[in-house]
């Protein structure tokens, strides 16, 4: 059986740290720039104690299967606008068939309107593209995102 929660950052971080290799193999290696994976987890941890970092994750017999993160704070444009910017998302491959992506989505969604989210952002890679799932889920696509190396 397959489970939606929302955890704390800090006690799925042992479990992320095997797991975050994987996605960054998938996701992230095509365009990093020759970056190595290195994650802030210093970073994530002040974010959660701030009360900003919201950790969904995705389960299977407690085995940590995938997860999402998310930025919530209000809109800097529009401060009575709370808005939840995903910062990351990953599910391992072997249960994207089906629904249990969407129903991760949909999760993260209802978590979100419970603490008074007004607006989600969600990404996706151009190599590896998300936009059907985005836009099943009533997603507009509003803007692209440039990335250059210095």
């Amino acid at each position: 059986m397959v489970t939606y929660q929302v955890e704390l950052y800090s006690d799925v971080l042992p479990e992320l740290r095997v797991i975050y290799p994987e996605h960054y193999k998938e996701i992230e290696q095509e365009v990093s720039g020759g970056y190595e994976l290195d994650p802030d987890w210093t970073q994530y941890f002040a974010l959660e104690q701030a009360g900003m970092l919201h950790v969904i994750t995705c389960r299977k017999a407690d085995k940590l299967i995938g997860y999402m993160f998310y930025i919530v704070s209000k809109h800097l444009h529009v401060k009575l606008c709370v808005t939840a910017y995903e910062d990351i998302y990953f599910l391992r491959k072997e249960y994207r068939k089906g629904r249990t992506g969407i129903r991760m989505f949909q999760f993260a969604e209802q978590h979100m309107k419970s603490i008074g989210v007004n607006k989600m952002l969600g990404t996706t890679k151009v190599h590896i593209d998300n936009s059907k799932l985005f836009e099943y889920l009533g997603y507009q696509f509003v803007e692209k995102l440039f990335s250059k190396y210095i």
